[in-house]
């Protein structure tokens, strides 16, 4: 039998009495983008011409079984059309952003079924933040991590750093900041630091669903 899942702030298991029968993923799609070149072969791939590439939604097919037809009835109440946090206990360090709709299944003796589909966002993300901080007291490069998901990080400084990025430099003093121009991209983000006093960044990781 598969572990439960989460919705929000109720439990298939605590709180439905739910058996978890499958959840099954599906990968988002990459939205492509070509142009036919009149008279040429092949066609002009503009997928990743404006800001890399994206994707449509992914999804999440849950089924669940029942003892009780009030368990079932309950969650359905409960969850159906919401938007919410999911979390897989098969994986409880990442969460999905995801829209549930509910369905019921056919009853054969005392066994009741639900079918939850959940549109979820292309990216399962982190729940734990990852913290990066610094003392600074020269120049110096900065390697930052970051996995599928763009992240645009909360900087916080204490003194006065400069921070180069992509050839974007900022001045910062004493405060906390989000800077879009400073969205960290998959791979290894090399982060030009300059000045005296503390910093620290703040982001959040995710995975392609």
């Amino acid at each position: 039998m598969m572990k439960g899942a989460i919705f929000g702030s109720k439990h298939s298991v605590d709180d439905y009495r739910a058996i978890m029968n499958y959840a099954r993923i599906t990968t988002p799609t990459v939205k492509e983008n070509y142009v036919d070149i009149p008279g040429g072969n092949s066609s002009l791939d503009l997928t990743e011409a404006v800001s890399g590439v994206t994707f449509n939604d992914g999804q999440i097919s849950f089924k669940f079984t029942f003892l009780k037809e009030e368990d079932r009835s309950s969650m359905k109440n409960d969850l159906h059309g919401k938007k919410l946090q999911i979390v897989l206990e098969k994986e409880p360090e990442y969460y999905y952003d995801g829209r549930l709709f509910c369905r019921d299944g056919d009853y054969a003796g005392q066994i009741f079924e639900l079918y939850i589909d959940a549109r979820v966002s292309p990216y399962k993300q982190e729940r734990q933040m990852t913290l990066h901080t610094e003392e600074i007291t020269a120049a110096k490069d900065i390697l930052l991590y970051n996995d599928r998901m763009p992240s645009i990080p909360v900087i916080t400084v204490k003194g006065n750093i400069s921070l180069t990025y992509n050839g974007i430099s900022v001045q910062l003093s004493d405060g906390t900041y989000t800077i879009p121009e400073f969205t960290l991209l998959d791979g290894l983000n090399r982060v030009y630091v300059d000045g005296k006093g503390s910093l620290e960044l703040q982001y959040r990781k995710g995975k392609i669903v």
